[in-house]
Parts: structure tokens; sequence; C-alpha cells
């Protein structure tokens, strides 16, 4: 997370649309943990931006770390310093004084909320005892869905791509747009390639800011895509104020979420252990559906298949529709028939 050196408060494209333009790059064996538990010592981030020289960023922990007072949204806490190569050159691209600095916490140990080290999920939208996040907004998982974005991009002059809205689990392929409209109260089982399976609780639909404004190639703002969802992804279209908790949540309080646009639902991990990756099937359960899907992580991955399973209450459903059409057919069919007798031509 990037900071302000002096107060510590967390910097984001809603205040500097300019971090849209810093690259990142993760070499794919950077994060294998050797015998200790620790990244290979070589293993490192590199930042890259225009004009910029790259730095990198060693993934190794620091024997002896520096830890900073630090602020991310509503919460306070420590956090360690990254070093003065690094925050030099953020500072000079983004032309304030800023530090970068690491989520010192443990996952899953006992004590969440008395460690100053770590932070909890927005608490109220979730089943389990405790949840963890890092310096997200709140909650560790954006879930998204590729063809509610082609839907929009229906509503749109000119389409934009996925990670305007930054989504860390990508679902694509077959599945109709806004389908996850209708995932309140389920979770998400993701079978990994290990063979193991990770739940995700879904927690609330996502309410937008003012960053999927930012074009994230140039860090130009717009009015898009925003402007085109206030005409049908509101709370108030959606019925999103009647959902959870929004009625009694402080920044919705008084109607707001009616004025609110939305995409996309935040999600908390159900176990902690496992490691998902694209390709990943995924599962949604609860409620009357059991649908399956194919899944991706990454800001702007896809997979390549969506297989909607219909329950049997969903297809004695579908099957009473077709009776029903087919005798509103027969009908119409016996009508007409009946006229040309009547007024032959």
């Amino acid at each position: 997370m990037i900071v302000t050196e002096a107060e510590g408060r967390f910097v984001t494209q809603r205040q500097d649309a300019t971090l849209a333009l810093i690259c990142t790059q993760l070499p794919q064996d950077a994060c294998i943990l050797g015998s200790k538990g620790h990244p290979d010592p070589k293993a490192a981030l590199t930042l890259s931006g225009p004009g910029m020289p790259d730095v990198q960023v060693p993934l190794q922990p620091k024997s002896d770390p520096i830890w900073r007072s630090v602020r991310c949204h509503d919460w306070k806490g420590d956090a360690i310093d990254e070093g003065n190569e690094v925050a030099d050159w953020l500072s000079k691209f983004l032309r304030q004084r800023v530090r970068l600095v690491k989520y010192g916490g443990v996952p899953g140990s006992a004590g969440l909320d008395k460690d100053s080290h770590r932070r909890s999920s927005a608490k109220g939208w979730y089943t389990g005892g405790q949840s963890e996040t890092a310096f997200s907004d709140a909650f560790p998982f954006l879930v998204t869905c590729q063809a509610s974005l082609h839907d929009l991009n229906t509503h749109l002059d000119i389409p934009i791509s996925m990670n305007r809205f930054r989504p860390n689990i990508v679902l694509d392929g077959e599945q109709p747009a806004w389908a996850e409209d209708q995932w309140g109260n389920r979770n998400i089982c993701v079978k990994t390639q290990e063979g193991s399976a990770v739940d995700l609780e879904m927690c609330k639909p996502c309410s937008r800011c003012t960053v999927p404004l930012v074009e994230q190639e140039t860090a130009d703002k717009a009015s898009q895509p925003i402007l085109a969802m206030k005409d049908f992804r509101l709370g108030k279209h959606l019925g999103f104020d009647k959902f959870g908790k929004y009625a009694d949540t402080p920044v919705y309080r008084g109607g707001a979420v009616n004025n609110t646009t939305f995409f996309g639902w935040d999600a908390v991990p159900v176990q902690l252990g496992s490691v998902i990756t694209v390709g990943d099937a995924v599962t949604v359960k609860g409620g009357n559906a059991a649908l399956a899907y194919d899944a991706v992580t990454g800001r702007t991955s896809v997979v390549q298949q969506w297989l909607l399973l219909l329950s049997l209450r969903d297809a004695a459903a579908l099957c009473t529709l077709l009776v029903v059409s087919v005798i509103a057919s027969w009908l119409a069919y016996s009508l007409i028939r009946g006229f040309s007798h009547e007024f032959p031509t």
C-alpha cells in the first residue's frame, strides 16, 4: 500500500489517477516458498512507470523490519516500511512524498482484533467468526463476471476492460449477464487443481466509487461507465436497499444505497490454506439452483467455459413453461383456423 509520508494515510486512484500508470511484475515462481516458508531471496516485485527506470522490491522478509503507523479507511495500525529506494521512486513519480508499506499480519492466527498489524474485513456481512483482509477497501476478494461486463459495454459508446473494476476473481463463459445479482446468502466453491475445495462466502454486492472512471492505460478520467450504470445499476433498480444490512449501514442510511452504482460481489474465504488458480472449477451453492462454472483469478484473466446446471425446481419451472407455451400455441392455432373457416378468402 502507498501511504503519505507525513501522515501514513493510504493513497489510491481516487486521489491520484496516475497510480494507474505504475505497472507491476511478479515472476511466476517468485512466491514459491522455500524450506523455511519464505520466498526465494532473489524474488522481487518490479515496479515500472513512464519515464522511470524499473525498481525492485525484495519479497524476502526483513530480519529487522521498520514498522510505520498507517491508516486505510477507518483502520489504523502498523505496516512494514519497504525502504527508501522504492519510496523515492514513488515520490518522484507521484510528485509527493509517499512510502510503500507491506501488510505484516499473520493470517489465520488468533487475536485478530487485538493485533495492530492485522485488519478485519468489514464486519457484519459474513457468517464466520472472523475474516481478515490487508489493504483492500473492505474485503479480500472481489468476484465479477465477464458476461456482466459484456452487457455493460452494450450501454457504452466505447467498450471498457474489466480492469476498470479491479477484481481478483473473474468468472466467464456462457452464463447470463448479472447472474451474480442472485448470489446473496450463497457460497461459491472453488475446486482447486490440487484436489482441495475452497468456499468463498458472497457477502454483499460491491458499491462502486470513482476508480472505474479512470482509464487504466492512460490515467485519463471520464464520465463512463458510472453515468451509464446510473440508468440500470443503481441500488433502487436492483433492490439492494433491502439486501442484508444495507439499511442499517451508516454510509447508506437514509436511502443513499438507492443512488449508488453496483458491479461485482465482495467475498471472504471460509477456509484458509489452499491456492486457487486460473481454470479451477467453481460451483455456486445455496438457494434453489446449483450453478457450475469454470473460474479465473487475476484482474483481467478469463476462462473458457461456463456451465449452467438447472436444479430440480428450475427444471420443473421450465417444463411448466413449455407446457403452457404448447397449450397457448394450440389455442392460437385453433382460433386462427376457426376464423379462416368463417371468413374464407
